[in-house]
């Protein structure tokens, strides 16, 4: 799928712009979201272990996350739903189901909340929290 243009498409709120990346994550696609994040984008896992799982940590600018999405792409998402979203002008937070199964074959069924920085219609951040036990468990 091609990046989402702006110009094209606008996005007329910062809710808009989570939810069209939450989307987009859901189905892995990982370029439709390419023109709503900024060049200094950073994404953390906020995890208590960062070696847990492959993708704890902290990514920092545009060319990044591609390098947290090739961790991701070890797992095989059963569910990826965005349950509730609350705004305040840049700031968004999401709550999402998430299911996979590890390449262990280990399932984990959790919640994570995310917390969105926006800026001029761009992602300036975003904040992953999650169940660290949960997760680091499939990958002992």
């Amino acid at each position: 799928m091609d990046p989402i243009d702006p110009q094209e498409h606008p996005l007329t709120s910062n809710a808009d712009i989570v939810r069209t990346i939450t989307e987009a994550l859901g189905r892995d696609d990982l370029i439709a979201v390419r023109g709503l994040v900024s060049k200094d984008v950073r994404c953390a896992a906020n995890a208590a272990d960062r070696d847990a799982a492959p993708w704890f940590g902290v990514y920092q600018g545009r060319r990044s996350p591609p390098n947290f999405f090739a961790e991701l792409s070890r797992l095989a998402f059963t569910d990826f739903t965005l349950k509730a979203m609350l705004t305040d002008g840049d700031l968004a937070i999401a709550w999402l189901h998430v299911a996979f199964t590890s390449p262990k074959g280990r399932d984990v069924d959790t919640e994570e909340a995310r917390i969105w920085q926006l800026a001029d219609g761009k992602v300036r951040s975003v904040d992953t929290l999650l169940d660290t036990a949960a997760v680091g468990a499939a990958f002992p």
